[in-house]
């Protein structure tokens, strides 16, 4: 039985377990990579649209659960499948998932507010440079 481990970074989710360039598209950690993937873009696009909104960090939360909750959806369940298919997905596991989007969703309001308070507090040329940090979180 192959584990799939998942990581949380600053702002979104990784998926370990198959290495770079092998995985196929019927692979489960290729699907799972898929759907964690939407679930970025998702938050890195709602950070350059709120940023330039100056949305407060905790409307930012709210956005992110709104406009982010089909992608979410489409990964938690991708993931509670293939945990079930591996016969790992128990009441703990189904809490662990939802912890995990919870901080996912945290941190992202962290980054999110971080960047914002530079872009109140750094002149103008810095803010484009901020703004550009904002964009590059999309490419992840």
């Amino acid at each position: 039985m192959r584990t799939l481990g998942i990581a949380v970074l600053a702002c979104g989710i990784a998926v370990l377990g198959s290495p770079a360039g092998t995985a196929r598209a019927e692979d489960p950690a290729s699907v799972l990579d898929g759907a964690a993937g939407r679930v970025n873009r998702c938050i890195s696009e709602q950070t350059i649209t709120e940023l330039g909104k100056g949305t407060a960090p905790g409307k930012f939360e709210s956005v992110l659960r709104e406009k982010c909750r089909a992608q979410e959806q489409h990964f938690r369940t991708t993931l509670l499948r293939g945990l079930e298919k591996e016969g790992a997905l128990d009441k703990k596991m189904r809490q662990t998932i939802e912890e995990l989007l919870a901080a996912l969703r945290h941190q992202s309001v962290v980054a999110y507010a971080d960047m914002l308070k530079k872009l109140k507090t750094q002149p103008s040329a810095k803010q484009d440079k901020t703004v550009l940090d904002a964009r590059a979180l999309s490419a992840i």
